[in-house]
């Protein structure tokens, strides 16, 4: 999480840096003593990884961002139940969609994409992400193709639906104590 944090400062060296020492601090650690919320899933380490890597960018980052974020992919599908989290792999398919998008592979990244489009519903998140990749696909080099434009119309259709917020109410909207 710090290095994800790091690169959205833009401070990349540190974010790098960051990543190895949480590759270095996973292999030297042993199994979670406090399961459920406190735990930190190895499938999370590498979709945050990938969502770091694509945030320092350029080229050996990118691909290194696919390498991660297929790890995450694997680890999530292969995993024990409990640490399997729907939004996790959601966001790690984007990060692979997005990063074939950046090595110019518009079709590659669609297919990535229709592992999210079957989704019933996103995070808040997950919306914000998608309306990112559609502003993405909106612009300059992709702007023209068909393909880019047909991903674009699909995102801004499924995006429209409501965050998975069935738990959030406002204060006046919970019943009163009896």
């Amino acid at each position: 999480m710090e290095a994800r944090a790091r690169a959205a400062e833009g401070d990349n060296p540190s974010a790098l840096r960051v990543l190895a020492l949480a590759n270095e601090a996973r292999g030297a650690a042993g199994p979670d003593e406090l399961p459920g919320v406190f735990s930190f899933p190895e499938a999370k380490q590498w979709a945050y990884a990938g969502t770091t890597l694509l945030a320092v960018g350029g080229d050996d980052q990118v691909r290194h961002a696919i390498s991660a974020s297929n790890r995450a992919v694997e680890l999530y599908r292969a995993g024990p139940e409990g640490d399997r989290s729907p939004g996790d792999l959601q966001a790690a398919h984007l990060d692979l969609a997005t990063a074939y998008l950046a090595s110019g592979e518009v079709e590659r990244a669609g297919a990535k994409l229709s592992e999210v489009f079957t989704a019933a519903g996103y995070t808040a998140s997950i919306t914000i992400r998608l309306r990112n990749l559609a502003a993405l696909l909106g612009s300059e080099p992709y702007r023209g193709a068909q393909s880019a434009v047909d991903l674009r119309a699909h995102i801004h259709e499924v995006a429209v639906r409501p965050a998975l917020a069935s738990n959030l109410r406002s204060p006046d909207d919970r019943p009163a104590d009896p």
